[in-house]
């Protein structure tokens, strides 16, 4: 074996390790996730009180936003941004930036509403729109729409598309978020998940009082606690988060750990430590 070829696979096998290690930690975090859902019983809005609340209700409220992507009206947007990355082997999409912005909503059910800020939750939401875009005379590669959308709604120009990602990809880079500078001949592919008007939720997060109250009533603002962390915004039911949470759990505690022991044990073995 040529030393060109074995440090490769010297290479592989940390990444391995690390990618390993990696979810095995992410495992524990998808955990205590789950075990911070189990132990926050979901409440009427007229009951929540300040802390951790888990509420279940309709979104509505204020005038939605149309979306980046499909131009959906919706009070919340992410959208996760792939460029393709040409390979020896072809070409693979990899993964960008993740853009998230949107209104204030308030979520109600037959007890009462309340305000929410949904910056900073985690989001597990239906895909509205799949798109793939280029900058110049490359076009619309196809778009895939899923899942719930309105019916008057249509992508937006691929032009607009691509200076939309482009600039995302930008603002995400000033934050620190990544290090990638787009090239003026990037292909990108946008997939986008909306709070939709009119939608059920089941919401986990903190319970802070509304700065800015529009009467009596409206008091309070569920949001990213400071000193707990748990804010997911979703549209499954609490069973079936739970048991989402806890199938992710035993993926990545078990897979990540059987793919780092497997890969350490080769590397050992391979330069004879082992």
């Amino acid at each position: 074996m040529s030393s060109d070829v074995s440090g490769k696979i010297d290479v592989w096998l940390v990444v391995g390790l690390g990618a390993g290690l990696y979810y095995f930690y992410k495992g524990f975090r998808v955990f205590r996730e789950y075990r911070v859902l189990m132990d926050t019983p979901e409440v009427p809005i007229r009951s929540v009180a300040m802390g951790l609340v888990e509420i279940h209700g309709k979104a509505t409220g204020c005038d939605p936003l149309p979306s980046p992507v499909s131009q959906t009206p919706c009070y919340f947007y992410q959208v996760d941004i792939e460029h393709w990355v040409e390979g020896k082997n072809g070409g693979h999409w990899s993964h960008l930036a993740t853009d998230t912005d949107g209104k204030r909503f308030y979520v109600a059910d037959s007890t009462g509403k309340v305000l929410v800020d949904a910056h900073q939750a985690e989001y597990d939401l239906i895909q509205t729109a799949r798109v793939e875009a280029r900058s110049g005379a490359g076009g619309k590669l196809g778009s895939l729409f899923s899942g719930i959308r309105s019916s008057s709604a249509a992508a937006a120009p691929d032009a607009d598309l691509w200076s939309y990602a482009s600039a995302a990809v930008a603002r995400n880079k000033h934050r620190g978020l990544t290090n990638w500078t787009a090239g003026t001949r990037e292909r990108y592919r946008l997939t986008e998940r909306l709070v939709l008007p009119g939608h059920w939720y089941d919401i986990t997060g903190t319970c802070a009082e509304n700065p800015a109250p529009q009467d009596e009533s409206d008091r309070n603002m569920i949001m990213k606690g400071t000193n707990e962390p748990t804010f997911l915004i979703t549209w499954r039911s609490e069973q079936e988060i739970r048991r989402t949470l806890r199938s992710r759990t035993v993926r990545y505690i078990f897979g990540g750990a059987v793919l780092a022991v497997f890969c350490l044990g080769i590397f050992l073995a391979k330069h004879g430590w082992f």
